[in-house]
């Protein structure tokens, strides 16, 4: 038995699974939760001219900040040229807000210019590692993008 359809069928069908796909995606397609970085957003959106000026003094400097993933944690050294290095480092996870390591730092004069991170802080993923500082009345700003394996 073979079915006939009709043109007017064939519209009829046509709009009711377009209709049942929307009601899918509407209802039943599973949501994926976003979160912001930062709770405070457009307060630091007015506040990034002064992250580009801090970018600018990071590219002046002689010599780049050098990054070292290690089994053990993450070493960070600093230019020799600074001295009496204060500020905090941050390690956002975008996957999951609760994942974020945020902690304030010193690095004096005599010692050296190095800040490791253990790795009992960090998951498995992706993080984007931000350095804000400030040496002899001088700002800075340094990003950059890594993926902690172990």
């Amino acid at each position: 038995m073979r079915i006939k359809f009709s043109w007017e069928t064939s519209i009829i069908l046509a709009f009711s699974f377009f209709i049942i796909f929307i009601i899918y995606i509407a209802f039943f397609f599973p949501h994926v939760g976003s979160q912001l970085i930062s709770d405070r957003y457009y307060e630091e959106e007015l506040k990034y001219q002064e992250i580009i000026n801090e970018k600018k003094n990071v590219l002046k400097l002689p010599n780049k900040i050098k990054i070292f993933i290690l089994s053990s944690g993450i070493r960070i050294i600093f230019p020799e040229v600074l001295d009496n290095i204060h500020g905090f480092f941050t390690l956002l996870r975008f996957s999951s807000k609760y994942l974020d390591v945020t902690r304030s730092f010193k690095i004096f004069r005599s010692s050296s210019k190095t800040l490791f991170i253990p790795k009992k802080n960090l998951k498995k993923g992706c993080y984007k590692l931000i350095i804000r500082w400030k040496s002899d009345k001088k700002k800075y700003f340094f990003e950059k993008n890594l993926f902690w394996l172990s």
